[in-house]
């Protein structure tokens, strides 16, 4: 898919890795609809991804809400690019977490990714075309201790999209999932980053420019799973191909880590 003059539906566009996707799409000329909860700073950037000369279309929309999330939709029009971002966490371990923020993380991370996805997606069947790309996480591949509630939303985005996919192949939509590691963005304003496994933390941040990219060239080219950094990347393999070692070092790395 080429993007130019593309309708793009974001969400959690406001900060992070939204925003920059927002960005990154107008720069390769798509027209944007935004959606997050905080008006005022999607005007934002949408006034930013306007100057790259593209229109763009705000909603102020809350994702764990059905409502909302066909409400930014139907503003949007006909979609051709779906990106499911929207997401926060919490960290605590199971036995401490608390019952509000598990289940609101799952309303958010997880069902905000299936209402938006259920709304646009007829109309991509009917066209027979359209791409979504679900933002997860490498906490959606592999659990990590004191992230269990935020890693079972990770978790299941993946599982959606893999399910999603089969669903759709063939019927001219593409379905892409983008699992960072650990991202400079406000998303540790709320997530406590030092409750992170001590190893996690050894895989060095990255710019959430990086993941935009990684965003736009999924829409584009259609490639099922971006996993980033390489660091991350071949973490995961590891964790694919030997669970129990992955989390053996995962665990040993950071007892001696956390000691310090």
């Amino acid at each position: 898919m080429r993007l130019q003059n593309k309708t793009v539906v974001i969400t959690g566009a406001s900060s992070g890795i939204g925003r920059a996707a927002a960005l990154e799409f107008a720069r390769r000329g798509a027209n944007l609809a935004l959606g997050a909860r905080r008006g005022e700073v999607l005007d934002e950037v949408a006034q930013q991804c306007r100057a790259a000369g593209v229109t763009c279309t705000t909603v102020v929309a809350d994702v764990s809400k059905r409502k909302d999330c066909e409400r930014l939709i139907d503003a949007a029009g006909p979609t051709d690019v779906l990106v499911n971002n929207a997401g926060f966490a919490i960290f605590d371990s199971i036995d401490k977490a608390s019952p509000d923020d598990l289940q609101q993380m799952m309303e958010t991370n997880y069902f905000g990714t299936v209402w938006c996805t259920q709304a646009a997606l007829p109309g991509m069947l009917e066209r027979g075309q359209g791409a979504i790309v679900n933002v997860s996480s490498i906490a959606g591949l592999m659990g990590y201790a004191r992230m269990g509630g935020y890693c079972a939303t990770k978790f299941a985005v993946v599982g959606f999209t893999e399910a999603l996919r089969d669903e759709v192949i063939g019927r001219g939509v593409v379905v892409s999932l983008i699992c960072p590691g650990t991202t400079e963005t406000e998303f540790f304003i709320r997530a406590e980053r030092g409750k992170m496994p001590g190893a996690s933390r050894l895989i060095l941040a990255i710019k959430p420019e990086r993941v935009a990219k990684a965003i736009c060239n999924s829409a584009e080219d259609g490639r099922y799973r971006r996993i980033l950094p390489l660091a991350a990347m071949l973490y995961m393999r590891l964790k694919e191909l030997s669970p129990r070692t992955a989390h053996f070092f995962m665990r040993r790395v950071s007892a001696l880590l956390e000691k310090r």
